[in-house]
């Protein structure tokens, strides 16, 4: 039983842990909307798996929470349509300096989402 459990920690101690990304900076992004794409600036501050920030655009700025988990990242934060708030949640994936997946625009549409990193 001692060797058993020996051996098994030896096994897990050995395994390599996963790498977190790390996607602290300030980042170029865009989201497709139906009325063509909005382009924004999103500045992102890593603690673990938690994800803090805030965007800024021709129509403001706006507070972002997040999560990552290895490299896949989920955002929200909100943007102005039509003069009223709406909820903008992305889902990516992270391939080093850069962000594809997709933003859905509250219960309204959603379209591709992209973001390249400008600095950290």
């Amino acid at each position: 039983m001692v060797r058993s459990l020996a051996l098994l920690l030896l096994i897990v101690a050995a395994a390599p842990l996963a790498a977190q990304t790390d996607v602290t900076g300030e980042w170029d992004a865009s989201y497709a909307t139906p009325l063509g794409p909005q382009e924004l600036k999103i500045y992102l501050t890593q603690e673990g798996p938690r994800l803090s920030g805030h965007t800024t655009s021709e129509y403001g700025e706006s507070q972002v929470r997040g999560t990552i988990n290895g490299k896949d990242i989920q955002l929200t934060f909100s943007a102005t349509d039509g003069g009223k708030a709406i909820e903008i949640r992305v889902t990516a994936r992270v391939d080093g300096d850069s962000m594809k997946g997709t933003a859905k625009l509250g219960d309204r549409a959603e379209g591709a989402f992209t973001a390249e990193r400008t600095s950290s």
